[in-house]
C-alpha cells in the first residue's frame, strides 16, 4: 500500500501569472453579491476577502477600485472558497481594462516594494 502525502508534502501548484499583493476595495454582482477587500491580483484573477460566502463555480462581474478609478471584470468565476475568502479567474475584460490591469501590475515589477504608489492617471 502507498502512503498517503498529506497537503503539506504535496508540491505548491505553479501559476501561470505572478500575483502580487495589494488592498484595494472591490464589488461583486451575481447569483451573489457584495463588497471586499482584494488582497492580491494577477493579470488573470484575484483574492477577495468577503463576509458573503461565495460558492466555487459561481460567476460574477467585478469592479475593482484602483485608488478613486474604477477596474471593471465582465465575467469572472469562483475557482475556490474559503470562510470569508475567495478566488476568482477573469474569464472575460474588456481590452482597454485589461490594459489598464496590465499597467497596474506593471507598477509593482517596476517599483521596488514598499515604493508603490498610484494614481489614477498612472493606471489609464
Amino acid at each position: 500500500m502507498t502512503p498517503r502525502r498529506s497537503k503539506e508534502s504535496r508540491p505548491m501548484e505553479k501559476r501561470k501569472c505572478q500575483r502580487f499583493p495589494v488592498m484595494l476595495p472591490a464589488l461583486f454582482f451575481g447569483e451573489r453579491a457584495g463588497g471586499g477587500l482584494v488582497v492580491d491580483v494577477s493579470l488573470e484573477g484575484c483574492r477577495i476577502r468577503s463576509a458573503v460566502p461565495m460558492h466555487k463555480g459561481d460567476y460574477v462581474r467585478i469592479r475593482i477600485d484602483l485608488i478613486g478609478d474604477t477596474l471593471s471584470g465582465d465575467l469572472a468565476v469562483v475557482r475556490w472558497s474559503r470562510k470569508e475568502e475567495f478566488g476568482v479567474e477573469l474569464i472575460r475584460m474588456a481590452s482597454d481594462q485589461q490594459a489598464r490591469l496590465r499597467g497596474f501590475l506593471h507598477l509593482f515589477s517596476t517599483t521596488p516594494v514598499g515604493e508603490a504608489t498610484t494614481s489614477a492617471a498612472e493606471v489609464h
